[in-house]
């Protein structure tokens, strides 16, 4: 991302307002994969806007879909769970998308089954979309094999890779999205103060 770009993001990042760079504007062929992992609830509205926006083909979330209640740790606020998970899942399945689920830690298997439509619920797997393979995890492995992208979260590290089996994408650092014809790579920034809403420190592990 180029410096005006950056500024751009950064000033829209504070008032809540996503920004898409006029590249993937122009140039995207599509159709279009959207990657995020580890979502606060209070940033809902900003992913939403995004969706909106850019009318993804297909969505991944790769787990921790509240991530302002680490349930794992605190399964008294299941109800708090539920409602937040609720608005996410309905407003996400409302859209076009083809929806994957990637469960994490502080997720809920059979909340998340309750509510969702259509969406498809896993921990980690294999899938094929428009002819490209993917790995979806929450957690990053080593063990994966050969794959065209491996999508993940939980954790800072590692950051996004290019390796030589598959490109590693972190759906924690950025908002991804793929050009599924010409395999580029797009990144936008998560709302600036996103990280305290997770109560995760850059360099920190995910928990």
């Amino acid at each position: 991302m180029n410096i005006v770009n950056r500024i751009k993001s950064i000033a829209c990042s504070l008032i809540n307002y996503p920004y898409i760079p006029e590249e993937f504007l122009t140039q995207v062929k599509g159709p279009v994969l959207m990657h995020i992992s580890d979502t606060p609830a209070d940033i809902y509205p900003y992913i939403f806007r995004i969706v909106n926006k850019i009318n993804p083909q297909y969505i991944i979330h790769t787990g921790d879909m509240v991530d302002d209640i680490k349930l794992e740790f605190l399964k008294g606020l299941k109800d708090e769970y539920f409602k937040s998970v609720r608005k996410l899942i309905t407003k996400l399945e409302e859209s076009d998308a083809i929806i994957y689920y990637a469960l994490g830690n502080h997720d809920d298997f059979n909340i998340v089954s309750k509510l969702s439509q259509r969406g498809n619920i896993l921990t980690k797997g294999d899938i094929k979309i428009e002819n490209l393979s993917f790995h979806i995890n929450h957690y990053h492995e080593n063990n994966n094999g050969k794959k065209d992208y491996y999508l993940f979260g939980h954790s800072f590290t590692p950051a996004h890779y290019k390796g030589a089996e598959h490109i590693g994408l972190n759906g924690l650092l950025n908002i991804n999205l793929i050009d599924l014809t010409t395999k580029k790579v797009y990144q936008l920034n998560y709302p600036i103060g996103t990280n305290r809403l997770r109560r995760m420190e850059m360099g920190r592990i995910g928990i």
